[in-house]
């Protein structure tokens, strides 16, 4: 049975010394999460925002500048990576190539010299969890990079660590196996019940892999939340634009009635709801994804058609308004209107889709 823990980070920093000491790069800035036992939490961002240096900090291979990193509720700053209730599954595999596949995954048992029984019972039962039987004797470089990605899962598992640790693990793999995986980490997560943390900068990666995601920005947390969350409520303008495609259009509270505002943009004034801590006469922005903005002969703004492209499930416009230029994603376009290049159009969007920034 999984020993899964829960991870704890109070205001976690990690910094830099650059050009021989003299000025200082934050990779990570007082940060602070908390982590569920058996949840799968991935950091997401782009390159250079502190997500891998995060993950290092808690595996024992980065020591925090300052803050507090607790697993199980038992502080682990000053344990060594092989005294932590972790084990990573890195991005290069990390494979012995002289040693078979069963010596690859039991390698770790036997440093820590389980009984011969035991080690070949948990080895064995890993084998079968991610689908390696009859594999046992070849070596890595006779298994194709999907299979390798499950050995290296396995060498993990098998030391039945509190917290799995996944340093970018599909990056290396074709965009097919690459989603063929990420659905067998998941399947698999779920059935040990692990608590896994995994770091990508593949939004498609994090939504499907997800129980929350930890969105980071320069150094710094910009919004935790469910993959539903994230997307339909993003609580800042990166975030916004981070996931997902999204459309901003500037605007004005013109008025508050409980959680119901009146939004003016241009000349339009329509009501939203609205639960954040703007006031009448603020500005906002309204973000709006492709799938909610509607387009017709009728509707609330004036627009032009500036390109109209057929993919296939929905026909792809961007449209011109007087302040903003629109994405629009019309599904199912073989039953509607195709407007094309140059037409003039109508703009309104579903409202209960938009959120105020």
């Amino acid at each position: 049975m999984q020993r899964s823990k829960g991870v704890n980070i109070k205001n976690l920093t990690r910094i830099y010394l650059i050009h021989g000491g003299n000025s200082e790069f934050k990779a990570v800035d007082n940060i602070s999460i908390d982590i569920k036992a058996g949840e799968f939490v991935t950091l997401l961002g782009p390159s250079g925002c502190g997500k891998t240096t995060t993950l290092r900090m808690i595996a024992g291979f980065e020591i925090p500048t300052e803050g507090d990193i607790f697993l199980g509720g038992d502080k682990i700053n000053n344990l060594t990576p092989d005294k932590r209730d972790t084990a990573m599954v890195f991005q290069s595999y990390a494979l012995f190539p002289h040693l078979n596949i069963y010596d690859n995954i039991a390698y770790g048992l036997k440093i820590k010299k389980i009984d011969k029984d035991e080690l070949n019972k948990k080895v064995k039962n890993i084998i079968e969890l991610v689908g390696l039987n009859g594999m046992e004797q070849r070596y890595p470089n006779q298994l194709s990079g999907g299979q390798q990605q499950r050995v290296a899962l396995a060498r993990a598992l098998v030391m039945e660590p509190g917290v799995l640790l996944f340093d970018e693990p599909l990056s290396n793999l074709d965009a097919k196996l690459r989603v063929y995986m990420r659905t067998e980490i998941r399947k698999i997560q779920k059935k040990v019940g692990i608590t896994a943390i995994y770091v990508t900068h593949d939004q498609s990666e994090a939504m499907s892999l997800s129980d929350r995601i930890i969105i980071m920005n320069k150094g710094i947390v910009e919004q935790i939340g469910t993959p539903k969350e994230i997307y339909y409520t993003p609580a800042t303008q990166f975030v916004a634009d981070f996931i997902g495609t999204a459309n901003f259009v500037s605007g004005e509270i013109a008025e508050m009635k409980g959680e119901l505002a009146t939004i003016k943009v241009e000349d339009v004034k329509f009501e939203l709801p609205y639960k954040g801590t703007k006031e009448k006469g603020e500005a906002c922005k309204l973000v709006l994804r492709p799938e909610a903005i509607q387009i017709g002969d009728t509707g609330l703004f004036k627009g032009k058609i500036i390109a109209s492209t057929f993919m296939g499930a929905f026909q792809d416009y961007t449209i011109q308004l007087d302040n903003a230029i629109l994405k629009c994603e019309d599904f199912n376009p073989q039953i509607k209107t195709i407007y094309e290049e140059g037409q003039d159009i109508f703009v309104n969007f579903d409202k209960n889709n938009v959120h105020i920034i």
